[in-house]
């Protein structure tokens, strides 16, 4: 899970004070918290829709959908996928810079919520 999260905070610097305060504040790493509180910064970015940065971004989903074990893939899917899912704008715009793995964990979660 560290190496998806140093990935993460190199393409993105500004994910790194959060993960900082997020160790401090639990005295560890809880993936699925942390994740859920990168997923503001990954709407704010969604919605600026600046291609590069967000390719960037799909990139690192990607990454975490095809070269991570289930507790990455689980994140993916449970924190981060599901949370874009909730607003269709968001979630349209996402799509069109997903890659295929990460593209089928999402429609997988949405057809488990009975939104696809």
């Amino acid at each position: 899970m560290m190496d998806t999260i140093k990935i993460l905070i190199e393409e993105f610097n500004d994910l790194k004070p959060v993960l900082q305060e997020h160790i401090e504040f639990y005295e560890g790493l809880l993936p699925h918290v942390y994740f859920g509180e990168c997923n503001e910064f990954f709407i704010n970015y969604i919605n600026e829709d600046n291609p590069q940065e967000l390719q960037r971004l799909f990139t690192v989903f990607e990454i975490m959908a095809t070269q991570g074990n289930d507790e990455v893939v689980n994140t993916l899917s449970v924190t981060i996928l599901e949370r874009l899912g909730d607003d269709r704008k968001v979630l349209n715009t996402a799509r069109k810079y997903m890659g295929k793995v990460t593209r089928k964990l999402s429609d997988e979660t949405e057809k488990g919520w009975g939104r696809y």
